[in-house]
């Protein structure tokens, strides 16, 4: 006389019965998931750095690029850190001009600015000034430190740098030394 089947308790032979054990973790991922081939990497790189320069803050240039809301804000460090959009960044900038060599004479011409003040009586410019530009200056020899591993903000994990951030602040510093000098 053959035996039936094995049940297991409380379970039913319906189609809501749970998986298998093995196929339950597939169950809650999405049908279609983001390749992070190095090719797609990339593409999301050349996405997010295209959005950082129309003004975009991380997050939403990370949304740009495909990844989802909650990920985007939590992981945007990691997004951004990752080799693969640094090294996105790194040929975008190259070959728009913005070599380390030119980056490096900036930080250098910039850490010795100027401006010019001017002093005024009843609305008549009386005097002007050429000062040092204390403020750009100190910006950019911290700036230098920080990319040499001596600073580090007190929110960083390591001795990376923002990329991003950095990016968008020497942008308007380099706007607001266009317009003075």
């Amino acid at each position: 006389m053959a035996r039936p089947p094995k049940v297991a308790p409380n379970s039913e032979a319906s189609s809501t019965s749970l998986p298998p054990a093995g196929d339950r973790k597939k169950q809650n991922q999405p049908k279609t998931q983001l390749s992070k081939s190095k090719s797609d990497l990339r593409r999301r790189g050349r996405i997010i750095a295209k959005s950082l320069l129309e003004g975009k803050s991380t997050t939403q240039a990370c949304k740009d690029a495909g990844y989802s809301d909650s990920y985007a804000k939590t992981r945007q460090d990691d997004i951004i850190g990752n080799p693969k959009i640094q090294q996105s960044f790194h040929q975008i900038l190259d070959a728009a001009g913005l070599t380390d060599d030119h980056i490096a004479a900036r930080i250098k011409e910039l850490s010795a600015a100027k401006e010019t003040k001017f002093f005024s009586d009843k609305g008549i410019v009386i005097e002007t000034r050429e000062v040092e530009a204390l403020g750009i200056q100190s910006d950019m020899v911290q700036f230098a430190a920080r990319l040499k591993g001596h600073l580090v903000d007190k929110l960083e994990h390591s001795g990376g740098i923002d990329l991003t951030e950095r990016l968008k602040a020497a942008r308007e510093r380099l706007a607001k030394v266009g317009r003075n000098g």
